[in-house]
C-alpha cells in the first residue's frame, strides 16, 4: 500500500478506536493529558468519594471526560466530518485507560477507610 493509499484509508475511516486517536494525538501528549486528567478527577473526588456518591463509572466518566477536553483541539477538525466522534472517541479511552482508572478509584477508597 502506497503513502497516498494509507492517508485515502486513515481520512476514511467511519470507526473510532484509540488506535485512529493515537494517529491524531502524540502518545506523549495522549499520556501526559490522561495522567493530568486521573489526577484531577482524584482530587476532585476525594470530596463525593468520602460522601459515597462517587461509583467507579462516575468516576471513569469524569476522567475520560476531563482527558477529552485537554485533547479537544488536537482531534477537531482532524477526524472525519460525518462520524460522531465525542462518542467514539469516550468509548475508546474508556476501553484504553479504564483499568489504570480502576486502580486509582479503589486506591481512593481505600484512603477512604483509613
Amino acid at each position: 500500500m502506497n503513502l497516498q493509499e494509507s492517508i485515502r484509508r486513515i481520512l476514511n475511516e467511519k470507526t473510532i478506536d484509540i488506535t485512529t486517536i493515537i494517529r491524531r494525538v502524540r502518545p506523549s501528549e495522549l499520556e501526559r493529558e490522561f495522567e493530568e486528567s486521573l489526577d484531577m478527577a482524584s482530587e476532585s473526588a476525594h470530596k463525593n468519594i468520602w460522601l459515597g456518591a462517587l461509583s467507579l463509572d462516575r468516576f471513569i466518566n469524569l476522567t475520560i471526560s476531563i482527558t477529552i477536553d485537554g485533547i479537544h483541539h488536537e482531534l477537531y477538525g482532524k477526524l472525519p466530518e460525518d462520524i460522531q466522534w465525542h462518542e467514539d472517541v469516550t468509548k475508546s479511552l474508556k476501553e484504553y485507560y479504564k483499568d489504570r482508572i480502576k486502580v486509582r478509584y479503589n486506591k481512593l477508597i481505600k484512603e477512604r477507610y483509613k
